[in-house]
């Protein structure tokens, strides 16, 4: 049932996958490489650390507006709860002023998350036993508001700096969403200007 309810989501992303492709090749007087490198920090606050990899594709842009299209892994360890991985895709907008920038995305992702510590379970003729400590897959929409600095001269580094928060909901928690909050700093580096 449940791998029933992930294939929408990788329908979703494989289709956005072909239509990017579609479209570098229907304008190819824009620049080809508009590709950045994402790390950086994610965690429901300082209790709860994570980090992240991810990619930022820009799918146009002109002196004031980025629309990008990001891809994030990451993964997080809250202590005595469970542990975390996960998966994001999602596209963005980045509002310019000088140095600065707001950048607000929108996403889908799934999440592998593991209980963090030893299980135990009633049986049925009233002993307690171990239970079995397994993964368990959810959907995870999420929605993020970053603000970020170009350090340099005309936003001519290649390197931009972003924190802000992140709402993501996590589905099939008894049987409801149930929603978090992220911090999340970082680094993007640009690997060839557009």
């Amino acid at each position: 049932m449940k791998r029933l309810q992930l294939l929408p989501m990788v329908c979703l992303l494989f289709s956005l996958t072909v239509l990017a492709q579609e479209w570098k090749e229907e304008h190819p007087d824009r620049p080809q490489n508009r590709l950045a490198l994402k790390a950086g920090y994610f965690g429901e606050l300082v209790l709860h650390p994570g980090l992240t990899v991810g990619l930022d594709y820009t799918v146009s842009k002109n002196k004031w507006l980025t629309i990008h299209w990001d891809t994030d892994l990451g993964g997080y360890r809250h202590r005595w709860n469970n542990s975390a991985a996960f998966l994001t895709s999602g596209i963005g907008f980045r509002i310019h002023m000088g140095p600065v920038f707001t950048d607000f995305s929108l996403g889908i992702g799934y999440m592998h998350t593991r209980p963090d510590g030893d299980l135990f379970e009633k049986t049925e003729n009233g002993d307690i036993q171990a239970a079995s400590n397994r993964w368990h897959s959810h959907f995870m929409p999420n929605s993020s508001l970053q603000i970020g600095l170009h350090p340099g001269k005309n936003k001519q580094q290649p390197l931009m700096l972003h924190f802000g928060p992140q709402v993501y909901l996590q589905s099939s928690f008894n049987h409801t969403y149930l929603p978090h909050l992220a911090a999340k700093i970082g680094l993007t580096y640009q690997l060839q200007q557009p």
